[in-house]
């Protein structure tokens, strides 16, 4: 046999032994089996709303944030193992909720409430939150704020002191700092100005462009019922809104691994079934202004 012809053999054998080899293997797996997540807080006396049910896509696909949204599920809360509560979904501008229609049912103080996820093929997601008491304020934060560089027109005593009540089986609150007016602030003076809001730079930032600076919403944690508004909380002048949530433990563990991280823990969740929390919490807020210090 000529060299030619050994190699052509040689060939055809490898060949051979490759198809065989081939077909002993599994086929390649096209079926995906998405993941489902809930993202459903109930705040004591508010509308059961905003409860999310979003499920995972594939890689080998272009993320389609619409496709995630999960629009035919069957949700129901359970209130006290006995009151049934269907809810629907409504378009929103986070891609669509479910919530219970009319918002004529109020989120109750001191209650259980479970809920209950049935998806189109079959699968069921679970959660139990007990509502906590409701919170109030004992010291509410002053009505008008001044930035304390301007020493002329501090209140007497100049306190941030603000306190509330003690809410039982609550070891930690959230203390919730909001701009509701980044661009508007001497229309709210007496008389009214031409003057427009700005945002407040301190030294010790060393990047004035990070994202989280833009954040209209700043959260912090206490653990107890009394705390002084911190003068660096802020981050712009003019109108805001202070408030306080007293979270029960899903609510809270969850939100400190969104607040601190951007990785899923399953050991956070509170469901069962599938990913993400159901929580709950009673709050109180109050609307403030802070004088810009010039």
């Amino acid at each position: 046999m000529s060299t030619t012809m050994k190699y052509i053999a040689l060939f055809f054998c490898a060949a051979c032994t490759m198809i065989g080899l081939s077909s002993c293997e599994d086929p390649v797996a096209f079926d995906y089996v998405p993941e489902y997540a809930v993202e459903a807080y109930l705040l004591v006396d508010e509308p059961i709303k905003e409860i999310m049910i979003t499920k995972s896509q594939p890689v080998a696909d272009s993320f389609v944030y619409e496709n995630s949204i999960v629009k035919n599920a069957k949700v129901s809360i359970i209130r006290n193992q006995k009151d049934t509560l269907n809810l629907e979904f409504v378009d929103s501008e986070r891609g669509g909720e479910y919530r219970y229609p009319n918002g004529q049912e109020l989120v109750e103080p001191s209650t259980r409430y479970d809920l209950l996820v049935q998806l189109p093929d079959g699968k069921r997601i679970t959660g139990t939150t007990f509502t906590p008491e409701r919170v109030k304020w004992v010291t509410p934060p002053r009505s008008v704020l001044q930035y304390p560089t301007d020493t002329l027109n501090l209140f007497a005593p100049d306190s941030l002191s603000i306190s509330w009540t003690q809410v039982k089986g609550i070891p930690e609150y959230l203390i919730v700092i909001t701009s509701l007016d980044t661009l508007g602030y001497g229309q709210y003076l007496n008389p009214p100005t031409a003057d427009s809001n700005r945002k407040i730079f301190r030294f010790f930032r060393r990047n004035p462009d990070n994202p989280r600076l833009r954040n209209m919403t700043l959260y912090g944690f206490f653990q107890g019922t009394k705390a002084p508004v911190v003068w660096t909380a802020f981050r712009w002048y003019g109108k805001h809104k202070l408030g306080i949530v007293a979270p029960d433990q899903n609510f809270l563990k969850w939100f400190k691994a969104g607040w601190g991280g951007n990785q899923y823990d399953y050991r956070l969740a509170s469901v069962t079934g599938g990913l993400g929390v159901f929580g709950s919490g009673s709050y109180v807020e109050q609307e403030i202004f802070l004088l810009k210090n010039q």
